[in-house]
């Protein structure tokens, strides 16, 4: 186990222990070189104007820029000066004290394939890979808009597939083989990850990653399919 990674071995974390989580993120990236942090992520790191404060890092997550404000221990969004979901905030804590200045791989990994993915598969293929197939593989359309949304682009891989860069070192492959009726196939999904996406993101944030862009291609899906019943 890395360390500052608590043994609560699950990627559906409750939110009173997320907050009790971020709250330890914050305190350990308030140790660190923060120009160093920020040299390593892939982020801008803005001094403070105070001596006694610590600055703010400058960073995005999926298609939203975000404000993370270390001595107030907060993440806001740029755009409408709101807090940032709490799982939001944890995963782009966890990025910037994990990530370790590694390259960007060029290949795909899967999430089986990742170092201390273990205790987490089965939540992985039952929350992350078979929700997404059971909403999305009848209705290709809206997944295609879902992920446009959320800043995807459109790879000549397996089914239809789109990538995310859901932070600076961390991209997330999205592919989905819809249903075949006739033939009584059912759909199938799969999500990897850029090659080095550990060293930024343990093994259970990737996971809980994962889930967090399911819910929000959901949510997508969902006012697509309210717009087209006007």
């Amino acid at each position: 186990m890395r360390p500052g990674m608590s043994s609560y071995r699950t990627i559906k974390m409750p939110d009173h222990i997320l907050i009790v989580e971020t709250k330890k993120a914050f305190a350990e990236l308030s140790q660190r070189n923060l120009d160093e942090v920020a040299k390593k992520c892939s982020v801008a790191y803005i001094p403070p104007r105070e001596l006694n404060m610590k600055g703010r890092f400058i960073i995005t997550f999926l298609n939203r820029t975000y404000s993370l404000e270390v001595s107030e221990e907060r993440v806001v969004d740029l755009l409408t000066d709101k807090l940032a979901p709490t799982i939001v905030q944890y995963i782009i804590l966890k990025y910037l004290v994990t990530g370790d200045g590694t390259p960007l791989g060029t290949t795909w990994v899967n999430y089986k394939d990742i170092a201390g993915a273990v205790p987490y598969i089965r939540e992985f293929e039952d929350f992350v890979l078979k929700r997404l197939a059971k909403k999305f593989g009848n209705m290709v359309d809206a997944y295609e808009y879902a992920c446009k949304m959320l800043g995807g682009k459109r790879e000549k891989l397996g089914g239809v597939s789109f990538s995310f860069v859901m932070l600076p070192r961390v991209r997330i492959l999205c592919q989905l083989w819809a249903a075949e009726k006739q033939e009584y196939i059912p759909a199938v999904a799969n999500i990897s990850f850029s090659a080095n996406s550990d060293r930024f993101l343990p093994a259970r944030e990737l996971g809980m990653a994962s889930l967090l862009l399911v819910d929000m291609l959901e949510k997508e899906a969902n006012k697509y399919a309210q717009s087209e019943r006007r």
